[in-house]
């Protein structure tokens, strides 16, 4: 395993476009795997901004997590306490948005201490259960999860545009 110096700090206004341009990277690399379709361009160009990150950075219940490796953003965690799923019974839930790693860091533990930290966080304000959903596709993801406490309870559907696109729904009690 490649050793990586890095920390983990709360993201601030401040790093909004750093933060945005990760976003972008990961998410083309996860999700694009059989070139642009309009559908993806229409979704990346509006969803993906600079504007719709800083106002993410903006939300009381929502904690940014960065992990930052020789002064560059590596990784990102992003929980929105309070945000319910109907598959999950617990009072108090909150979502796992995003846990991206740039691909050129994966396999050294960052996403593992992102995630560490998020819960930590979550569990001080009361959270009994984190959930999130992950892409079909995304063998990774699907892999990561459950070697980190995480039950596969079900299937949703992400729409995009006309598109559905099939999910898998993760849980975990904290």
């Amino acid at each position: 395993m490649n050793t990586t110096s890095f920390f983990i700090r709360k993201a601030e206004a401040s790093d909004a476009s750093v933060l945005t341009v990760l976003i972008l990277q990961v998410w083309l690399d996860t999700y694009v795997k059989q070139g642009i379709s309009q559908t993806i361009a229409d979704y990346v160009l509006s969803q993906l901004t600079t504007a719709r990150t800083a106002s993410y950075l903006a939300q009381t219940n929502t904690h940014i997590l960065l992990a930052e490796s020789n002064g560059h953003l590596v990784g990102y965690c992003q929980t929105s306490n309070g945000k319910r799923h109907a598959q999950v019974s617990a009072e108090h839930q909150a979502e796992l948005d995003h846990l991206y790693i740039h691909p050129a860091f994966f396999g050294r533990g960052i996403a593992r201490q992102l995630l560490t930290e998020a819960e930590a966080h979550l569990r001080e304000q009361g959270v009994q259960q984190v959930w999130l959903t992950t892409w079909v596709g995304n063998d990774r993801a699907r892999h990561f999860y459950p070697l980190a406490g995480y039950a596969d309870i079900g299937e949703t559907i992400f729409r995009m545009e006309s598109e559905d696109i099939a999910n898998r729904i993760f849980c975990k009690s904290l």
